[in-house]
């Protein structure tokens, strides 16, 4: 027993007469009741090794005066893993189940004390925030039920994602029977032994775990996601891993759309660039149109030099006209390549808002740069199969 080393340990009074035997020796019997061991109370927790394993009762030194006793009360309730995992001097923690009167045995729970360890165990990862896999036992109106070592946790509806948003009853309680078996990712948010109340949070966890994910993020990345709702302002898209980014509706394209349902559909895949990633609000800002070929490399890719168009003249100016055609890109047409009469200027040939016939002298789409001709149009280039062609064509896309 452990109470030899502690009588051993300890140093009695030096005003105590010590008794001794016939050979002049103190009897460790007389040492032991002279020394007084602190009285175990109803509700301490107590840490001691097994002395002995009988078929309905356990021995437990505990380091008092007497032995601590597990009942066969309890013996025969406890599951059988947990007897078939205990050993003699395996240390364990006991609950003191009353206060010892007198020569009365001192009686105490394994089960009480293991299940204190876990209110303790609670306590320190509330305190450290950890997120813990727990498994959902059971459930009930409020919430779920959740299995933590020998105790049980709650998850009220409150703290589920997935509850939150349920508002009919009877699918609300269905989601529930589904999950139980289940394991669920959440984080102790109240601990309190005293009124047997553990009370987790999934929406805690769950942010955490965003909050990881986003930061793994880098901006200007390309990911592939699934558009999962539209809105007039633009695309809410799934990117995976739970998180959902916003596509604006200035991003989905270059061209102007009145709503975001004019190029995409719910559930189609897009391709995206990361733009700006909120951690603390978490928030995504997605990109399509950056992806897309832009309106020069379509309009280079489309035209070559000596192409003719029909544009629209938007401006005029001392050097020479700007002219916009029906793809948003506009030209320069200079002064020197405008069919001026003598000491004439630019305003004397095209105004603001005047159809044109123009030529592509030059396409440099990394400058965004056009340059327009009025001169081959006129004369022999009027008469050419392929300027005629070009002129009806661009005729029939104005009208």
């Amino acid at each position: 027993m452990q109470v030899e080393a502690i009588v051993k340990e300890q140093r009695l009074p030096t005003n105590t007469a010590h008794p001794h035997n016939s050979n002049g020796r103190t009897s460790f019997i007389q040492l032991l009741e002279q020394y007084t061991f602190p009285q175990p109370q109803r509700g301490d927790i107590l840490h001691g090794e097994i002395l002995r394993i009988e078929a309905d009762v356990l021995y437990v030194d505990v380091g008092a005066k007497r032995d601590a006793v597990v009942p066969y009360q309890e013996v025969e309730q406890l599951h059988e893993t947990t007897l078939d995992s205990l050993s003699i001097g395996d240390e364990i923690p006991v609950y003191v189940t009353r206060t010892p009167i007198g020569d009365e045995p001192l009686i105490v729970s394994l089960e009480r004390g293991l299940q204190e360890q876990d209110w303790e165990r609670a306590a320190l990862l509330q305190a450290q925030d950890e997120t813990l896999e727990l498994k959902i036992v059971n459930h009930n109106k409020g919430g779920l039920v959740l299995e933590f070592g020998r105790i049980q946790g709650f998850v009220p509806n409150s703290h589920s994602p997935d509850l939150k948003r349920m508002h009919d009853p009877d699918k609300r309680m269905q989601y529930k029977v589904n999950q139980i078996g289940t394991t669920l990712p959440v984080k102790i948010i109240e601990v309190d032994s005293q009124q047997d109340r553990l009370v987790l949070s999934a929406t805690a966890a769950q942010r955490e775990q965003r909050h990881q994910k986003l930061q793994a993020l880098t901006k200007g990345d390309v990911v592939t996601g699934t558009v999962e709702s539209l809105k007039p302002y633009g695309a809410f898209v799934h990117i995976g891993d739970g998180l959902t980014g916003l596509l604006h509706i200035s991003r989905i394209a270059w061209e102007h759309i009145d709503h975001p349902a004019d190029v995409l559909t719910i559930g189609e895949e897009v391709d995206v660039a990361l733009g700006d990633i909120d951690i603390e609000r978490e928030r995504i800002s997605l990109n399509r149109k950056v992806l897309l070929p832009g309106p020069w490399e379509q309009f280079a890719a489309a035209h070559t030099e000596g192409d003719l168009l029909t544009g629209e003249v938007t401006a005029v100016v001392d050097f020479g006209a700007f002219v916009r055609f029906s793809t948003g890109i506009e030209g320069l047409l200079h002064v020197n390549e405008m069919d001026l009469p003598y000491d004439g200027s630019p305003a004397d040939v095209v105004e603001p808002g005047e159809t044109v016939f123009v030529c592509i002298l030059s396409i440099e789409p990394a400058r965004q740069r056009l340059g327009l001709s009025m001169c081959p149009v006129s004369g022999e280039a009027a008469d050419n199969e392929k300027a005629n062609k070009a002129v009806a064509s661009d005729l029939a896309e104005a009208l």
